[in-house]
């Protein structure tokens, strides 16, 4: 299997093709720290081979720091009501085979994820790990810096 990403200022997907705002950055520049970035988008297509499709896959997507240790990208509620950092997000998928299909043509997944509000206490590098079926396939480096630098 095979990823393309990409970073944007907003993404979604609609009728199986991913729409993005103000893609294809690398870096979020603030003015000072902590600093809350509004909104970001991490846009995803999955090439799923032939010989995969009719198979259920799982796909995640983690930011992760420069030591390899999870970022948090959002915060949920426990059973309890208190707040617990989300470290991933993702989903299984399956993609079918139709009937008009040539034998060993490829299918497209499309994904967006939106992340509103992320915090960052300090400048660093950063990168947003996707991964399918447990596999890391796609690395998209994120530098996060102060705009006076």
């Amino acid at each position: 299997m095979r990823v393309d990403a990409f970073l944007a200022d907003t993404a979604e997907v609609v009728n199986g093709k991913i729409y993005a705002l103000g893609g294809g950055w690398n870096t979020i520049f603030v003015r000072s720290f902590p600093a809350q970035h509004r909104r970001l988008g991490v846009a995803i297509t999955a090439h799923v081979p032939f010989n995969e499709t009719n198979m259920q896959h799982n796909l995640e997507v983690k930011l992760v720091t420069e030591d390899g240790e999870t970022y948090p990208i959002g915060l949920r509620n426990d059973e309890e009501g208190n707040p617990q950092p989300v470290r991933a997000m993702g989903g299984d998928f399956t993609l079918g085979r139709p009937a008009h299909l040539a034998d060993g043509f490829e299918q497209v997944a499309c994904f967006a994820f939106t992340f509103d509000g992320l915090r960052f206490d300090k400048p660093r590098m950063l990168a947003w790990v996707i991964s399918i079926d447990g596999e890391e396939l796609a690395r998209l480096p994120m530098r996060v810096q102060n705009a006076q630098q």
